[in-house]
């Protein structure tokens, strides 16, 4: 299980690769959003390390990584946990992988000075102001939605990947409420729609089609905003 240190904490991370990995191919390293952990990704993980070093960071607080006492903030401090953890792992050729809060954190990343450039973002479900106190009644039609899903499930006794993993995210929640809480603080502080001019390598926007709560109209703001975006919905 590797760890590395990060102001102080031991912060955890999962790292695997093909049996024969291509020198060429860039790693992809994987951010979660809020509330979660690096188990947001698994299926991407399973398919991914058959041809690609995959990676996934646990932000401070959740799974094995430690927790700061104080309130993180995403560009003071998850970034820059980020940026330790390219650091640590000498990382040259990479993409960048960030859903929801995980996006901004990625964005973030972009922006900071001295780092290690990636070759590419990939930005899911996010935006570049995630204050989610203008989006309250997608929140709850989404916690809605997903407890519908996994009772539904359940009395169906249907146990499919996307039932583990909604399963797994909202344990963890119930879990570490305030883990969940904490997040949302560091959301509803982020905004840095006025430097996304700034980030000028290339990024693939992936937003669902019937997202309630960062909606096609809002991750479309992404496309627009940065230089060398795509999107897909």
């Amino acid at each position: 299980m590797p760890f590395f240190e990060h102001m102080g904490l031991r912060l955890h991370y999962i790292d695997d690769a093909p049996s024969e990995p291509v020198a060429t191919k860039p790693s992809l390293l994987f951010i979660h959003g809020a509330g979660a952990s690096h188990s947001l990704w698994t299926l991407q993980l399973k398919h991914f390390r058959q041809t690609y070093r995959v990676i996934a960071i646990d932000l401070s607080g959740r799974a094995e990584s430690q927790a700061k006492e104080e309130n993180p903030e995403i560009e003071t401090q998850f970034a820059r946990e980020l940026a330790s953890l390219i650091q640590h792992l000498s990382l040259d050729n990479f993409v960048l992988i960030g859903h929801s809060m995980g996006g901004g954190v990625a964005m973030s990343y972009v922006l900071q000075d001295g780092i290690r450039m990636p070759r590419a973002l990939v930005l899911v479900s996010t935006s570049s102001d995630l204050d989610m106190r203008k989006r309250g009644p997608g929140v709850a039609k989404e916690a809605i939605e997903i407890n519908l899903f996994l009772l539904q499930s359940a009395l169906k006794r249907v146990k499919s990947p996307e039932y583990e993993m909604k399963r797994a995210g909202a344990k963890m929640s119930l879990t570490n409420p305030w883990i969940m809480q904490r997040d949302l603080s560091a959301c509803d502080t982020f905004d840095i729609s006025d430097r996304l001019g700034k980030i000028t390598i290339p990024a693939f926007v992936i937003i669902g089609e019937h997202d309630d709560l960062i909606p096609p109209s809002v991750a479309k703001q992404l496309e627009v905003s940065l230089p060398r975006a795509d999107i897909a919905v």
